[in-house]
């Protein structure tokens, strides 16, 4: 009999995230089910779990293996998942997996005292055999197989030690099929910005040094493509059996490789499917020119977002984003001029040697550009990144005292050099404030919104989040208020 596999997005607080499909936990298992094993999807932000809901999920469907993806933030809820998993059966397979476990997995695996195995990096090579071993020997697999395991943080009983075996990026993509969209149950996610949501991976890889940001050590410098082939068999599938109407391309590098990208709308146009399509997480604005931005918006695409980051010269040298700020404003004229696919910036503020007159120049430049959606995020200092060990080296940051619910983009995880915590978050306020008070903005959002009210709500949803900021002291997070007895 085959194990039963669960794998779980775990339990979150707050309203500074979106629930949508989790692409990484999908494409997990499909390759999990190509091997034989029978997987169950968990969204626990989705189904509203409590803990003890996830306690009862767990008990009464008896899986064999419980795995979770980890964010930063996630550390202490998904460590209370854990507890929770071994308390119903201490024979249980626990892992993690995700950005954190792959920044820090020794830390993850050393401190979180009832995860069996952590993940470094992609999966869906070495989880598979993995499991294998499990169904043959429990929880007492060889070491000499164990080592053989791409990716795998384990403990060696024989080396008294962690280990953490070098990781492997499947070169094709492709290697699994089609998504096991099923598994998810598309139909069952609210509304993202649109009425749909379906996120779609085309590629995997950034070769670019960015330093706040670990993409690379997730999934490697060289850029990677699915055939476009299998892009479009997906997309079809997606239309057939969802009746979707529109996708969003979640790469980080979807137009870095001209060819690709333009053979990829080329085939959208000739495939007659009649999709819209954006590009949510941020393309290279130096990567876009006026042949290509017409093909895509032939090809459907209604808006994307371009990473700016920062107005001052100075600050773009630092996080080493590889662009100017003269370039990012003749791009940004460029997109508006010769296309109507919409722009939404994204901006951080709070850079550890940023002042507060650099800050002005960000706000200043955002609206100065011909954005239709701007965001301003204060500067996480994610582990794997440059600035995270800049930190740690300054004295900003001691692993061991960092409180992980506070990496998130509207709190403060580290003390700055020129500029207080406190006016940090009034400046982010004042940003945008300055951006969506602007009449003509607004008069656009309100043009926008008899379209598609959730355009408008969304933009609402943030800035009420910002305005209304709640005092994270009076919080009691729920791993502690559902503690084991």
């Amino acid at each position: 009999m085959s194990l039963k596999v669960l794998l779980t997005l775990p339990i979150r607080e707050g309203n500074n995230f979106q629930v949508s499909p989790d692409l990484g936990l999908l494409y997990l298992g499909t390759a999990l089910e190509a091997s034989g094993f029978q997987v169950t999807l968990l969204d626990c932000p989705k189904e509203r779990f409590s803990f003890q809901d996830f306690r009862t999920f767990v008990k009464e469907n008896e899986f064999d293996v419980v795995g979770l993806r980890c964010f930063s933030r996630d550390y202490n809820y998904v460590d209370h998942h854990l507890n929770i998993a071994k308390d119903v059966n201490p024979n249980i397979l626990t892992l993690v997996g995700g950005p954190h476990p792959s920044a820090l997995p020794e830390f993850v695996l050393a401190g979180m005292s009832n995860l069996d195995f952590a993940w470094r990096s992609e999966a869906e090579e070495g989880l598979p055999q993995l499991l294998s071993l499990f169904g043959q020997h429990g929880l007492q697999m060889p070491e000499a197989n164990l080592k053989e395991i791409p990716g795998l943080v384990w403990r060696s009983r024989e080396e008294d030690q962690i280990v953490a075996n070098p990781v492997s990026l499947g070169k094709d993509l492709d290697a699994f099929g089609l998504p096991r969209w099923e598994l998810i149950q598309p139909e069952t996610y609210p509304g993202f910005i649109w009425d749909e949501y379906y996120p779609v991976y085309t590629t995997r890889g950034c070769p670019y040094p960015c330093t706040y940001c670990n993409a690379p050590n997730l999934s490697g410098r060289k850029l990677r493509h699915r055939s476009v082939a299998g892009l479009i068999e997906e997309l079809t599938m997606l239309k057939q059996r969802y009746q979707t109407r529109r996708f969003s391309i979640i790469d980080d590098e979807f137009t870095l490789h001209r060819k690709f990208t333009i053979e990829f709308c080329e085939a959208m146009i000739d495939a007659g499917l009649d999709l819209k399509f954006d590009c949510p997480n941020g393309v290279r604005i130096d990567s876009l020119d006026p042949e290509l931005l017409q093909l895509m918006e032939a090809a459907g695409c209604e808006s994307l977002a371009v990473g700016i980051e920062s107005g001052s010269e100075r600050v773009q040298e630092i996080i080493k984003k590889r662009t100017t700020v003269a370039k990012i404003r003749e791009r940004a004229e460029m997109i508006a001029g010769c296309s109507g696919i919409k722009i939404t910036g994204y901006f951080m503020i709070g850079f550890l040697d940023e002042t507060e007159d650099e800050i002005r120049e960000t706000i200043e430049f955002a609206t100065s550009l011909p954005l239709v959606r701007a965001n301003f995020n204060v500067v996480i200092p994610i582990p794997g990144t440059e600035i995270f060990d800049e930190c740690l080296e300054a004295g900003k940051l001691k692993v061991e005292e960092i409180n992980w619910d506070q990496y998130t983009s509207d709190q403060i995880a580290f003390e700055r050099n020129h500029i207080s915590s406190k006016q940090l978050l009034r400046l982010q306020r004042q940003a945008y404030l300055r951006f969506y008070g602007r009449p003509q903005l607004v008069f656009r959002l309100a043009q926008d919104s008899l379209r598609d009210r959730e355009v408008i709500w969304a933009s609402v949803r943030k800035l009420k989040m910002i305005l209304c900021r709640s005092n994270p002291r009076n919080f009691i997070p729920m791993y502690l208020r559902e503690a084991l007895p």
